[in-house]
């Protein structure tokens, strides 16, 4: 079927939404490469994307965006005669003439156990976003979650658009980058923890998590790709955390760099996020064969399986330990681990990423074209 098909990916600049809309788009135009693709972006030069046929950059931020995706990408597609949009930055249309496939993959607004520990102001703030995600989700031919976790995250609140469809079509990886290998135990032990720094991320666990292994005698690093772009009050209270602690010399804030490189060579990866709905660096560990301590949210869980070393989110004892036993762990319990957490990445490329979508994609915008269809599958 060949579709003239557009993708809002506007208010995509970092993270793991940068991550996905770098691989998914080649990939896209890759298994339908008989589709007019257009691509919308709020800075089409921060990403190397081939294969689109047209890119067209949006003004974003604040309420240029609301404006752009509750109404004006839709108007856009409606003139340029499209067959479907797919947002991919968590939000859509209000009223859509065309087939909405809305991404959303934000946790911070919908889990409540992330909520309930955060201020009054951010909670407001989190209301407000649900809302409005909600009101854009109601009309949409299908909603995309990169997880079971984030899909039970929105069905978990009682103003949630049951009747509207979810699909979990996990992210992929390039695993053509990422090469599993087995390597030697360095001296000193290198960690690392892939993440833009970030509350939810909660690096500071990690910094707490030195302090104990350091005195307990562990001989060990902790490198993370924290840049001070990332949230600078944060990131300001880290590194004075390290320094209140004296490890200068062994926590390092690397900044953005390319992932495969920064796993090369690495110990341990330990993720201690709050909430997650996906986890890339999970994923690019496991498929570069580090073992992964990481913190028991369900994201994490769901991607890892019984393959990982989980400890309690928020719990700094927890996370040394995990990390310890690692490092104790039997040859051949940790081979075992490290074999059956390749095998479940093996199949996650983003050709089959793309390949799903796309058939959603397809679904829907033939059911739009059958008269009275695609309404009342949007308002069921």
């Amino acid at each position: 079927m060949t579709l003239r098909v557009h993708v809002n990916a506007v208010g995509i600049t970092m993270g793991g939404g940068a991550t996905h809309l770098a691989q998914f788009i080649p990939a896209l135009c890759k298994v339908r490469p008989d589709w007019e693709i257009t691509l919308y972006s709020g800075d089409a030069t921060l990403f190397k994307l081939d294969g689109a046929n047209r890119i067209e950059w949006v003004r974003s931020g604040g309420l240029r965006r609301l404006a752009w995706d509750s109404y004006f990408a839709d108007r856009r597609a409606v003139q340029l005669g499209a067959d479907a949009v797919l947002y991919l930055a968590n939000y859509g249309p209000l009223f859509p003439r065309v087939p909405a496939l809305i991404y959303q993959r934000n946790a911070l607004f919908f889990d409540r156990s992330w909520l309930e520990g955060r201020k009054v102001r951010e909670r407001a703030e989190a209301w407000l976003r649900r809302m409005l995600a909600f009101a854009q989700l109601r009309r949409a031919a299908v909603v995309i979650t990169p997880s079971a976790a984030m899909a039970h995250f929105l069905g978990d609140w009682r103003v949630s658009p049951q009747k509207v469809p979810v699909a979990v079509v996990p992210h992929g990886i390039d695993l053509d980058r990422f090469s599993f290998q087995t390597r030697k135990r360095s001296e000193p032990i290198r960690i690392v923890s892939l993440g833009h720094g970030c509350a939810h991320k909660d690096q500071a666990l990690l910094i707490d998590m030195m302090e104990i292994l350091l005195a307990r005698g562990c001989d060990a690093m902790l490198e993370m790709t924290v840049d001070d772009r990332d949230a600078p009050e944060y990131v300001a209270r880290l590194r004075r955390q390290v320094g209140e602690a004296r490890l200068g010399d062994r926590v390092m804030f690397v900044g953005r760099v390319d992932p495969v490189g920064f796993l090369a060579g690495a110990d341990i990866a330990v993720l201690a996020s709050l909430t997650e709905s996906f986890g890339f660096p999970v994923a690019e560990a496991m498929a570069s064969g580090i073992p992964v301590v990481a913190s028991s949210i369900p994201a994490f869980c769901e991607l890892l399986g019984e393959n990982g070393w989980f400890f309690d989110a928020g719990d700094a004892a927890g996370a040394a330990a995990r990390v310890i036993e690692v490092l104790a762990a039997p040859r051949d319990e940790f081979e075992r681990r490290r074999s059956a957490a390749l095998r479940r990445v093996e199949g996650m490329s983003w050709e089959h990423n793309a390949s799903l979508v796309a058939h959603l994609i397809e679904q829907y915008a033939e059911d739009a074209r059958r008269p009275g269809r695609w309404q009342s599958t949007r308002t069921r």
